[in-house]
């Protein structure tokens, strides 16, 4: 298996069990140079997985269009005015004003994703003709006249151009400015603290615990020790260790918290690329930190930017905070994480919080708009919310937006020699290579909407295999029927899959019934009934104009909102308190701009005023 099938599939084994831990030293310098990480399940990798019509659909495709109309000029003006070259086109607004750098690899990341999931070669031409432009801006030696923030997006961009997009395929590019990084970036590494919260002392080196992830990926796609050598350079023991035996360590709060949980995607590719134990370990309990001591109902986290102790500052936080998460980045960084510790476990429950994500976060910001305008922060506020855009245009979101959008392709499915896995029930389609044969499989569906799936098994002949399903914490349990037999509930195996094995035959039919429930989802211990409301996977809105909120005696949530027939949509059936009518709740994604909702509520002590 070359290099560059390892890196889609991640699918050799160990071969770092013989070097011990302890030959490595403390920055991670002499760590094993060959691929050791065995991979459990494989991602599609942006190839044979089809979106159906939906609104996730209508997001995807909404998105292509937003960047593939961008002008290339307007895009590289800044880089070629910088370079002393010509520069026609417009100057970009915001974060952009100068340059795009602090997003421009990310686009070409998304760009490339994107292209490949949809066959799209308008799109991957686009992000070829940016690459070459930006590419002729570089100064001597490389010089990408970049720092480490802007860098590690440059990184991602090139290695899925090579990926991807069938750009530079060796990554002489990116060998070229990483030498140029290598000379040039200051190597004091500070530790974030509260007065540093993301490691930027003494000399700018923002976010430079973020450089491992894709310096490793291109180690991996090349085998040029290079990019291994500059990787080993930029780990974070000094924080990572802290999460090697327990997911809530002591000190790690009042830190920058999407940066913070994205670190953790270089200890994921650590993992990939020495098969130690050490860091798979690191990588589940930061997981684990994330989702349970830092996270919203929505998936969500990170008020104002910040880490928080697991002491109640999380709910408290809603009081005083309208930037209460960073959605397009905590998302991607979310997707990142929930892959890669599927891939390496094989465990189905790292799904759950990019399922979060997915509808209650990307799936659920407003679209970035040709201007620059991005959604940035989800507002979860006690009393009344709103969605509303950035007040810069092209801000950091602008760049995890497409990177996250595209990603819808490649988790939905997963797969190895014993079949497909489906993580989430998304009107979707997937066609692939299992022994030998093409087999296909199609996901009809209008869940959340209804509560049923309907999956076409398509092939030319009979095939054994087995197909298996998620089981969503959101449900009472999964009703199956195969054909015309009669509905079961089958038993989940150890790593949260419900297996359907047989040998299937051309035309057969599975048909699931979800059964989502409402329920009450507290914000941290601390504040034990300040809850938001939840249906299956998705966070419900009320109407907070000239409404009351809700009150709700007990944790059933079912004995106070009441469906609305064939819609998705509940109302309140004790006509709220004090003269007030109780607003009725929507899905969080159906909330427009600007319009007044609530998510989370005292529900012993409703206020509006």
């Amino acid at each position: 298996m070359n290099r560059r099938t390892f890196l889609s599939t991640m699918g050799t084994a160990s071969l770092a069990a013989a070097v011990p831990w302890q030959a490595w030293n403390a920055d991670g310098e002499g760590l094993p140079s060959t691929p050791g990480a065995q991979d459990v399940l494989s991602a599609f990798d942006y190839k044979g997985v089809k979106l159906l019509d939906g609104r996730f659909l209508r997001q995807v495709e909404a998105t292509r269009e937003t960047y593939a109309h961008l002008s290339n000029d307007d895009i590289l003006k800044g880089f070629r005015r910088r370079a002393g070259m010509p520069a026609p086109g417009k100057d970009l607004k915001g974060w952009a004003r100068d340059t795009c750098d602090a997003t421009f690899g990310q686009w070409l990341s998304g760009m490339a994703r994107l292209s490949c999931a949809l066959n799209d070669s308008m799109l991957r031409e686009k992000a070829v003709f940016l690459a070459e432009g930006w590419k002729a801006t570089l100064g001597p030696g490389g010089d990408c006249r970049m720092g480490t923030y802007q860098w590690e997006k440059m990184a991602c961009g090139l290695v899925d151009m090579a990926l991807y997009a069938g750009y530079d395929q060796e990554l002489d590019l990116l060998e070229k400015i990483t030498g140029w990084a290598s000379r040039h970036f200051d190597r004091s590494r500070s530790s974030a603290t509260l007065q540093d919260r993301d490691g930027r002392r003494p000399h700018g080196t923002l976010e430079w615990y973020t450089l491992t992830e894709n310096a490793y990926r291109a180690y991996l796609l090349t085998g040029k020790s290079c990019f291994k050598e500059f990787g080993d350079l930029w780990l974070y023991p000094v924080y990572w260790n802290k999460f090697e035996n327990s997911f809530s360590p002591a000190d790690v709060a009042y830190l920058h918290s999407y940066s913070h949980i994205n670190t953790f995607c270089g200890a994921a590719m650590a993992y990939a690329v020495t098969g130690h134990p050490r860091y798979l370990r690191i990588l589940e309990n930061g997981y684990r930190y994330a989702v349970q001591t830092q996270a919203y109902a929505s998936g969500g986290y990170g008020p104002g930017e910040w880490s928080v102790p697991p002491n109640g500052l999380l709910g408290d936080a809603l009081e005083i905070r309208s930037d209460c998460a960073e959605i397009p980045c905590g998302s991607w960084a979310a997707f990142k994480i929930s892959r890669y510790l599927q891939r390496f476990t094989g465990q189905a429950g790292y799904a759950d919080w990019m399922e979060s994500f997915f509808y209650n976060g990307i799936g659920a910001s407003l679209p970035v708009l040709p201007d620059g305008r991005s959604f940035y922060y989800a507002d979860y506020r006690i009393g009344t919310a709103t969605k509303l855009y950035h007040w810069d245009e092209w801000p950091c979101c602008s760049g995890t937006y497409i990177q996250s959008v595209a990603d819808y392709h490649n988790i939905i499915f997963l797969h190895d020699q014993k079949g497909l896995y489906v993580n989430l029930f998304v009107p979707s389609e997937v066609k692939w290579q299992h022994q030998g044969r093409e087999i296909g499989v199609r996901m009809e569906t209008l869940f959340p909407n209804e509560d049923r799936v309907q999956m076409l098994f398509q092939c030319m002949a009979p095939v054994k295999m087995s197909l298996s399903l998620r089981m969503p914490p959101w449900s009472t349990g999964l009703e199956i029927q195969v054909n015309n037999e009669p509905q079961f509930k089958p038993a989940c195996n150890a790593s949260g899959w419900l297996p359907l094995e047989r040998v299937w035959q051309p035309g057969d039919v599975i048909r699931i019934k979800l059964n989502p429930q409402l329920r009450i989802c507290p914000v941290d211990a601390q504040h034990p009934r300040r809850c938001a409301i939840k249906y299956g996977p998705l966070l419900l809105a009320q109407d907070a104009l000239f409404t009351y909120p809700l009150k709700l005696e007990g944790d059933d949530p079912a004995s106070k909102l009441v469906r609305e027939s064939g819609e998705l949509k509940f109302r309140v059936d004790d006509g709220g308190g004090g003269g007030q009518l109780t607003g009725a709740f929507m899905p969080f994604y159906d909330v427009p701009e600007r319009v007044p909702y609530r998510v989370y509520f005292d529900l012993d002590r409703p206020r509006f005023l």
